[in-house]
């Protein structure tokens, strides 16, 4: 399906680094056949390394900048805006991927499991998760402008989520600032 879409649009000079993104977002090296989502993946581990950064600056600081040359983001200046395009729709696929699951009654259940939330305590974790992996993580080890193409994305992901996400994330930033 992938190849199919790069043969119908016209190549802007990026389809070699979207091919590049895709095989490293969705191939297990280990094991080819089993698909996989890293960046996906990331979203998940940013949101433990946003925590241990507080602690651990250094040790989470080397894991954000070794998952981000894994998955290529270090490549996309190669392809000039057409590189960088393609890497936030990659981070805002996989970030809307993550934020998809947080309509799951599943998410943020409380009191062992056994409990879920009301909307309200939902919007406010998935707020929460929105700045650990992004804004948060990035200030905490230092890494603003070489996150600042994830953050993006993880922002626009986020606020299109609905109306009163965009709002409840940057009122999340200005209290945590």
């Amino acid at each position: 399906m992938f190849e199919a879409c790069c043969a119908e649009e016209p190549d802007d000079g990026a389809n070699e680094y979207r091919r590049l993104l895709f095989q490293k977002r969705h191939t297990d090296p280990r094991d080819p056949a089993h698909e996989v989502d890293y960046m996906l993946f990331m979203c998940v581990n940013f949101l433990q390394l946003c925590k241990s950064a507080r602690v651990f600056k250094n040790g989470a600081r080397k894991e954000v900048l070794t998952a981000m040359k894994d998955l290529g983001f270090d490549r996309a200046e190669e392809f000039g805006e057409a590189g960088r395009e393609a890497l936030y729709q990659e981070i805002r696929n996989a970030a809307a991927r993550y934020f998809k699951t947080c309509e799951s009654s599943g998410y943020n259940r409380r009191l062992f499991g056994l409990m879920s939330s009301g909307e309200d305590n939902r919007k406010e974790r998935m707020c929460r998760d929105a700045w650990q992996m992004s804004e948060g993580l990035a200030g905490r080890t230092g890494l603003q402008n070489e996150m600042k193409e994830w953050n993006r994305g993880v922002f626009d992901a986020f606020a299109a989520t609905g109306g009163w996400a965009g709002d409840a994330f940057r009122d999340y930033c200005s209290r945590m600032s």
